[in-house]
């Protein structure tokens, strides 16, 4: 079979858990004698359209298809947003070269929903792994602007400032005006000097449909957890499309943790250092306690400046007891997380199913982590970790000052990359025959 991935950004460029998944997809898809190709986004520098179009090249011998692009050059950014056109030009003719009898998107965002109707027009099946938020979110976390948790729109103008704010659309005064009035004058298409704002404003109000209608038309519709289907399902996507598939766990570098004694221990931070992470609030809690008996290692790449990270690094600086240890390759997991006596979980918006907190629980390393999200679910408190409230720097400082560490068995129920693998090469079989008979004979 023909397989063609779909993911927003993918290896060496980036590291996180959709990347680090689709990897592991992609190998062992590859070993059980797939033609398999991944097709990823790469934000191009460059404000010349000329510039943007398809690179091609090898990592770790899979075949990946870069399509470079810039959405502030798109004719309408707040709609490219959620469904670029110059997505349909650039992928066209890829895919009608590659012929995939199977499209598998991990995650969409940057590529749009453009990516997924073209795939449909070409009459290809279609699975759709929901990684995240971004069908019901611009922000793709649930995490407004402000940093307010969020269960999702209320009406179709709800994520206005979180778009303005992440993306810069719909700019000016006017943005001001009540709802109502919003959505009444952005129907009349008034122009008189602001046609850029009503434009923003007519595609912020279509994206939520949009996206549930192209999600919905999918083959299958796969949540990673109960609790990311029962977001979904209360922004009104249909329960009975959805199907909840945890992803697995590469567990080949994983060790039994390690039970040391001493009277300092090991704290490990590893994540994508962003706000949402909640990286800096540990450093800060760290801070309150300057006497706390911690080391803390944060694992995530450091390289690069913006107000957030250069915030980050100042501060880890500052702290002896901090170490910044960059990155490191997918194998090197088990050796991370031996070194440690827990594994630090921060976050401030829902984590889904973390592969990290995965290898943490599987080899019997307790996780502190908030108290939100897919992880209220995972951890039981006092029992393999500790749950904490989101952002509360105090009573993470009480704990890190405090803790007295649970020693959990190894949970060797969890689910290998390999097991996911072949449930999922099980559906794509299913799916790919299904929809050959299908096809009407021509």
């Amino acid at each position: 079979m023909r397989i063609l991935y779909l993911t927003h950004q993918y290896l060496p460029r980036h590291v996180g858990g959709t990347e680090v998944y689709t990897r592991g997809l992609a190998l062992r898809a590859q070993r059980a004698g797939h033609d398999v190709r991944v097709v990823t986004h790469v934000e191009s520098a460059s404000l010349d359209p000329t510039d943007y179009g398809a690179t091609e090249t090898l990592v770790d011998g899979i075949p990946v298809t870069e399509v470079h692009h810039n959405l502030s050059r798109a004719e309408n950014p707040a709609r490219a947003e959620y469904d670029n056109p110059t997505m349909v030009e650039l992928l066209g003719p890829l895919l009608q070269a590659a012929r995939p009898d199977l499209i598998h998107a991990l995650h969409v965002m940057k590529l749009s929903g453009a990516a997924l109707q073209l795939c449909y027009d070409l009459g290809l099946p279609v699975i759709l792994t929901l990684a995240d938020y971004w069908f019901v979110c611009p922000r793709h976390t649930l995490l407004r602007w402000n940093n307010e948790l969020c269960q999702g729109p209320k009406h179709d103008l709800d994520c206005l400032r979180c778009s303005h704010e992440t993306h810069g659309f719909a700019a000016g005064r006017l943005q001001k005006l009540p709802v109502p009035v919003m959505r009444a004058l952005s129907s009349t298409k008034l122009m008189n000097g602001t046609q850029r704002f009503w434009r923003d404003i007519d595609a912020i109000r279509k994206r939520w449909i949009f996206l549930r209608q192209i999600a919905e038309r999918a083959d299958c519709l796969i949540a990673l957890s109960d609790f990311q289907k029962e977001m979904y399902v209360r922004n009104g996507y249909d329960g009975k499309k959805i199907r909840v598939i945890q992803h697995g766990l590469e567990t080949d570098s994983l060790e039994p943790a390690r039970r040391r004694s001493g009277e300092s221990y090991e704290l490990v931070f590893i994540g994508s250092l962003v706000h949402h992470k909640g990286p800096h609030v540990l450093l800060q809690a760290l801070a309150r306690r300057p006497h706390a008996k911690v080391r803390l290692s944060i694992y995530g790449d450091a390289d690069g400046s913006n107000s957030y990270l250069d915030s980050l690094k100042q501060t880890a600086a500052a702290d002896r007891r901090v170490s910044l240890m960059g990155t490191f390759p997918i194998a090197e997991m088990g050796r991370v997380l031996r070194n440690a006596d827990a594994l630090a979980m921060p976050a401030l918006w829902y984590e889904n199913e973390p592969l990290v907190v995965k290898a943490a629980q599987y080899i019997g390393l307790p996780v502190i982590a908030s108290d939100i999200g897919t992880l209220k679910t995972s951890i039981k408190h006092g029992v393999n970790g500790w749950l904490l409230p989101a952002g509360d720097v105090g009573a993470w400082a009480g704990a890190l000052e405090s803790f007295s560490f649970p020693s959990p068995a190894p949970d060797l129920s969890i689910k290998s990359m390999d097991e996911n693998a072949r449930e999922l090469f099980d559906l794509y079989e299913q799916i790919y025959s299904s929809h050959r008979c299908s096809v009407p004979n021509t």
